[in-house]
């Protein structure tokens, strides 16, 4: 849809556009985030997320730009801090999950993040290539050439699990624990997910927390070579060290971020290679196109679809006036499609130049892992093409995820080897 062609929208159908995309149970989510971009200023009330979604590039990077007003200090007026008051483990992992940096303003946010300094720098990325490269080589043997298999869980989900698991140092037996605590730990932040599914969700996360509470005692007792140890050994620009809670629920964070990025990359650009056969060949044929072609995967399918926000003061976003305590979700897949920012934006272009996406947000909260979550895909996709140089789609449709709307990656992918 052009701005010039925009057409007249009754007041009834933004709400529920915005219904059908949260709990409408929708497959692609995109159609639905173009025509909310385009109704009015793109800023649209929600009453299932008791705040306002809003959707153009200018504004969600004028959210992430400006940390002044528009606070990360969120988690306590969010669902993921919904928990029994009554149950003690409840209350020790909304302990635990409150203290993410993610969740925090300066000078917290600043001391925390400090810690990570030398973690991601590339020099430190760099000397996880070799890693990356022998994880891929590994699990791509264990699948033969001409059958079709889904390639989410057997390998998308297990690539980056076991890379994460072995900078963080943590034996490769315990991968597909790794992997089962991770989604749950990640889908306690989605608002939709409540009830009987939080409970279970809060669970298995305790599980999570309780295994990297040790791994953090044992690396203060007897350092490594690996990130916990170097991590537990840094200090703050404050000149202090993490607390045993405070670390824990970083490493905890890095392990989540670190697999939904990867995974949902691996998916969502396999499917945008299989649209785009032409693209396909020239990367084929010429593999120094795949860093642009990563950044073009990131823009027209990022893996985090909203991030929230709350605001310090009265503002005003596109032609609502926001009150200072609004809820504001910035709906990020939307916003890297806005054609007011790129040109052709519906379109999987891998020349694109000017490629200033927001998957990985912007300002003091741009992603730490960043760095990583580039190198792995560059890697992944490299390897996979050199195994299985005839690899396509298969019969079966790949299936995006329903039940999660901050990651709306695919479950299912399949693929003829």
């Amino acid at each position: 849809m052009t701005q010039e062609a925009a057409p007249r929208h009754s007041a009834d159908e933004p709400a529920a556009l915005v219904n059908d995309l949260l709990i409408g149970g929708v497959q692609d989510p995109y159609p639905l985030y173009a025509q909310l971009r385009e109704i009015g200023d793109g800023v649209h009330w929600s009453d299932v997320l008791q705040g306002h979604l809003v959707t153009r590039y200018d504004q969600v990077r004028k959210i992430a730009s400006d940390h002044e007003t528009f606070s990360s200090d969120v988690f306590w007026g969010m669902a993921a801090s919904a928990h029994k008051p009554e149950d003690t483990e409840h209350l020790r992992f909304i302990d635990i999950a409150s203290r993410l940096f993610m969740f925090a303003d300066p000078p917290t946010h600043t001391r925390i993040r400090s810690t990570f300094r030398h973690a991601f720098t590339p020099g430190a990325v760099a000397r996880w290539e070799v890693l990356v490269a022998q994880v891929t080589r590994e699990l791509l043997d264990r699948y033969p050439r001409g059958e079709e298999l889904d390639i989410m869980p057997g390998f998308a989900a297990d690539v980056p699990v076991a890379v994460i698991a072995e900078i963080l140092g943590v034996p490769a037996e315990m991968r597909p624990k790794f992997r089962e605590w991770s989604y749950a730990y990640a889908s306690t932040f989605d608002p939709i997910v409540q009830g009987e599914r939080r409970d279970a969700a809060i669970v298995t996360s305790l599980e999570l927390f309780d295994y990297l509470a040790g791994l953090v005692r044992e690396r203060k007792a007897a350092p490594r070579e690996d990130l916990v140890s170097e991590l537990v050994r840094t200090e703050t620009i404050d000149g202090d060290l993490l607390g045993d809670v405070e670390m824990l629920a970083q490493v905890a964070l890095l392990l989540v971020a670190g697999n939904e990025t990867t995974t949902t990359l691996i998916g969502a650009g396999l499917t945008l290679l299989f649209d785009n056969p032409e693209a396909l060949e020239e990367i084929r044929a010429d593999r120094s196109l795949l860093p642009r072609a990563i950044e073009e995967m990131l823009r027209i399918d990022p893996p985090l679809h909203f991030v929230v926000r709350l605001t310090t003061k009265d503002v005003v976003v596109g032609e609502h006036e926001l009150p200072a305590g609004s809820v504001v979700w910035a709906c990020v897949p939307a916003a890297n499609r806005d054609p007011r920012r790129f040109a052709d934006p519906e379109r999987f272009d891998i020349h694109r130049d000017d490629n200033k996406h927001l998957s990985f947000m912007h300002g003091i909260h741009f992603c730490v892992g960043a760095p990583l979550g580039r190198l792995e895909g560059r890697v992944v996709f490299d390897h996979i093409l050199d195994a299985y140089p005839d690899i396509r789609a298969g019969q079966a449709p790949a299936l995006r995820r329903v039940t999660n709307i901050v990651a709306r990656g695919f479950d299912t992918r399949p693929v003829v080897l």
